[in-house]
């Protein structure tokens, strides 16, 4: 009893997070895929691109659930609230979810770090999953691919008919 009523809270708390962190435009917005299996205990681990201040930030994700069993893939879409800076995005995020998919499903989780940053995600889930617990995502910074630049030699000849 004491289980379902911690459950029943924790679900509403995202509830109205979510209603709020809509009333306000994003400060950023994020796609990323990723895969999950589990049995009893899960793993998932994908990559994803940040969008923040008119630049895009590579990054990492992996994470565990427990009370999960099932394989699926997850592609998701999200917009990022309370992002001041950019080394508030990366840490652990705190997740709190239950559902089933068989073969495709779809739905929304809030996710919240250390840093009061918020996550809102909008996500499509393909595979066989059932999910009756929490558990953790981590978000590492990827390092950014490097822009190759040309040397002024090579500028001249391309500039050159």
């Amino acid at each position: 009893m004491r289980f379902a009523m911690m459950v029943l809270t924790l679900t509403l708390m995202m509830g109205t997070g979510a209603a709020l962190a809509q009333d306000k435009l994003p400060d950023a917005r994020l796609e990323f895929s990723s895969t999950s299996f589990g049995l009893l205990f899960g793993y998932s681990q994908g990559t994803g691109t940040l969008f923040f201040q008119e630049r895009q930030y590579p990054f990492s994700i992996s994470g565990i659930k427990v009370a999960t069993l099932g394989v699926s893939q997850v592609n998701a879409l999200g917009q990022v609230y309370g992002l001041q800076e950019i080394d508030d995005f990366p840490g652990d995020y705190a997740v709190v979810e239950g559902g089933l998919t068989l073969v495709q499903g779809g739905g929304s989780t809030l996710l919240r770090n250390g840093k009061g940053v918020t996550l809102y995600l909008q996500n499509l889930q393909q595979g066989l999953d059932l999910t009756l617990g929490g558990g953790r995502l981590s978000i590492t910074l990827d390092e950014p691919e490097p822009v190759a630049e040309s040397s002024p030699t090579e500028m001249e000849k391309a500039s050159t008919p």
